[in-house]
């Protein structure tokens, strides 16, 4: 359980509401109490139990269960009968979400940007007067949870990061400058050090015992950050968007991704924000709404 230290009256979110944003693997929940903003995350697929009993603790003290997310709309109709619920846009509800995090963080409104949320998948959002969702990518991290769980049989997030920011990448991919010849002046010094490939130096004769694991997923979380963030500040080209925020449950405590990204945004002229507690933004988007 996070907590946000808000007075209740000054926080400009109704104190009487739930906002529930149940994705693919997590289920993000925000409520404000007498304490401040309550920010409470639970497995989707083996909490249900979990989330239903946190919901029927709640009933009395609260009058409005504002649900948002792919895997939202079961207990929104098992409990429509019940108590007052309402169900949202998501992406709508990730949107009026960064908005919030925004002004609370920098103490100034959004007013323009491009929304990358990165959970199990990935949406792209363009944040102004109307929002439009874009598109998105299936790279996330249900494919990181997949591939590690696959390779090496690990099935906790916190660990795969923590052994990844051990890891240097450049021992299994291949950088251009691996490639070009050093006295080449075809490609500059900025190029040489862009990612050639991906799991490049590993060859087919490989034995798979000798690659350090910290290493490979270095490597792994890089490749999907560099995909994701060369989709986004395309886009962001596209409509003339200098800021991206990234967010999402993807980037917890994932340095080695904010690096990726921040780097790839220097190089396109683009700013990256990364907000505090982000990958509640749609369950607190779901709130205001």
């Amino acid at each position: 359980m996070l907590k946000i230290n808000l007075s209740i009256k000054n926080s400009n979110i109704p104190s009487n509401t739930i906002g529930i944003d149940m994705g693919q693997s997590l289920t993000k929940i925000a409520y404000l109490d007498e304490n401040g903003l309550n920010l409470l995350s639970l497995s989707t697929q083996k909490g249900i139990p979990e989330i239903k009993e946190f919901i029927e603790s709640k009933k009395t003290s609260y009058s409005n269960f504002n649900f948002t997310g792919g895997r939202c709309y079961k207990l929104f109709k098992e409990y429509s009968n019940e108590i007052r619920v309402n169900i949202f846009n998501e992406f709508e509800a990730i949107i009026k979400g960064i908005e919030y995090l925004y002004l609370l963080e920098k103490n100034k409104k959004l007013l323009s940007s491009l929304v990358v949320t990165m959970g199990t998948g990935t949406s792209i959002v363009l944040q102004r007067e109307i929002f439009k969702h874009l598109g998105g990518s299936s790279m996330g991290g249900g494919f990181f949870m997949g591939i590690i769980k696959l390779f090496f049989d690990l099935n906790n997030f916190s660990e795969a990061v923590s052994l990844a920011k051990k890891g240097n990448r450049y021992n299994v991919d291949l950088k251009v400058s691996d490639i070009y010849d050093s006295e080449d002046i075809r490609v500059d010094n900025l190029f040489r050090e862009f990612t050639a490939a991906s799991l490049g130096k590993i060859e087919y004769n490989f034995d798979k015992n000798t690659i350090n694991t910290e290493d490979f997923l270095n490597s792994l979380i890089c490749a999907i950050g560099e995909n994701i963030g060369t989709i986004a500040t395309l886009m962001a080209e596209t409509h003339n968007v200098i800021k991206i925020v990234f967010s999402g449950g993807f980037l917890r405590d994932n340095r080695p991704l904010k690096r990726i990204l921040s780097l790839l945004c220097n190089v396109k002229r683009k700013k990256a924000i990364f907000l505090k507690n982000s990958e509640f933004s749609a369950a607190i988007g779901a709130m205001l709404l």
